[in-house]
Order: C-alpha cells, then sequence, then structure tokens
C-alpha cells in the first residue's frame, strides 16, 4: 500500500484522538490570554499617573509591550501542543507495529516504503543498468524483512534495462520507524523513514494543528 496512505492515516489517527491534548491547549491558552490580559489592563491602571508624567507615547508603549508579551505567550503554548501533537503521532507507530494497519503487517508496510523508496531512485537515474541497493532499518524493524521480501521487490520494480539488486543492510539506523533505501556507491538514497515523511507533512499539518486547537482566538 502507498506510504503516504499509511502516513496520512497514522497523523489522522493522532489528530482524532487528541481530545486531552485539545482540552489542555485551550484550558492553557485560555490562561496564558487570560493572564495576558490582565497584565495589560492592570499596567492601564498603573500608568494613568505615569501618563500625566510621561505622556501618552509612554502609555502606549507599555500597552504594546504588554500585547506582544501575550502573543509571544500564545505562540509558546502553540508549539507545545503541536509537539504533542506530533509525539502522539510517533506513538501511533508503535501500535502499528504490534497490530498491523488495515490488514497490512508491519513487514507489508515496510516491503510498500522500501517499493517507494527504490522506484523513486530507478525514476531519478540516468543510467540503464544493474543497480545494487542496500536497505537500512532499526535494530528493532531489522526483523521485520527477510531477504525473500527483497528479492520479491527488487523482481516486482526491476524493469527492461534495469536490474535490481536489493539487499539488507549490516549498518542500522535510529528510526521510530520505516526505511533508508541507499545505493552502494552512496551517491543516492531515498529516506522513507517515518520521522521524515512525517517532516514532508508538517507544513500542512502544523497549519491544521494550529487551526483546530486555537480556532477562533
Amino acid at each position: 500500500m502507498g506510504a503516504t496512505e499509511i502516513v496520512e492515516k497514522i497523523k489522522d489517527e493522532a489528530v482524532s484522538e487528541r481530545e486531552k491534548i485539545i482540552s489542555a491547549a485551550k484550558k492553557k491558552a485560555d490562561e496564558l490570554i487570560k493572564e495576558a490580559t490582565a497584565q495589560v489592563e492592570l499596567q492601564k491602571k498603573s500608568v494613568i499617573k505615569a501618563e500625566e508624567r510621561k505622556g501618552v507615547e509612554e502609555l502606549e508603549r507599555i500597552v504594546r509591550d504588554a500585547r506582544l508579551n501575550a502573543r509571544k505567550l500564545r505562540w509558546t503554548a502553540e508549539e507545545e501542543m503541536i509537539a504533542k501533537v506530533l509525539e502522539e503521532a510517533m506513538k501511533r507507530i508503535k501500535e502499528v507495529k504490534t497490530s498491523g494497519f488495515k490488514g497490512n503487517s508491519y513487514s507489508d508496510i515496510l516491503a510498500g516504503l522500501i517499493r517507494d523508496a527504490t522506484m523513486s531512485i530507478i525514476a531519478g537515474s540516468s543510467t540503464s543498468s544493474s543497480s545494487e541497493l542496500e536497505v537500512m532499518l532499526s535494530a528493532e524493524d531489522a526483523s521485520f524483512v527477510s531477504p525473500e521480501l527483497l528479492k520479491n521487490i527488487a523482481k516486482e520494480v526491476s524493469t527492461e534495462g534495469v536490474n535490481i539488486r536489493l539487499s539488507l543492510s549490516d549498518e542500522r539506523i535510529k528510526s521510530a520507524g520505516g526505511v533508508l533505501v541507499r545505493g552502494r556507491d552512496g551517491k543516492i538514497e531515498v529516506n522513507n523513514t517515518f520521522e521524515q515523511r512525517l517532516a514532508r507533512f508538517s507544513a500542512s499539518l502544523r497549519e491544521d494543528i494550529v487551526k483546530t486547537l486555537f480556532k477562533g482566538r
């Protein structure tokens, strides 16, 4: 199955199960905004006499600084909540390893990621000869990929004029899940780890999270 669909589903499931996170985020955001608003009002009152001494310009500066501080507090709250939602998304990957995804085992999912990465390398290659590629996995994921699986994938993606050979690298990567496929010469590689795939979606994901958690603010 498509790797994009897998990551999108993991993202959707993480977002759909974020009720506790949303509740905590809104509560914290409300507290921060309330605190900042109170600071503004307090400073407005405290500078009434100062206004007489320093003039309207100084009053406006103090109020402007307070509002800026409120925006900074909200930004901090947003960043904290976004980090929590992304953390939940990564936790879902652990469940996928155990229970699979939409009827597909984790081995099937890794096979799809390997297939996609290999095809990307083929598409970007200017040669039409044999290509020896190695698959890099984390120590935890290595047991999910067998030589027979790699042989079947290689046979599936090989085309006329391009004979693909896949092997499992002895080198391990640090990753929550997914694969990295590279040429043996190290000149080309495709990183299909879940961290990287989520990073590719980060812009739209961040926008969705901010809209959901801080809608109407």
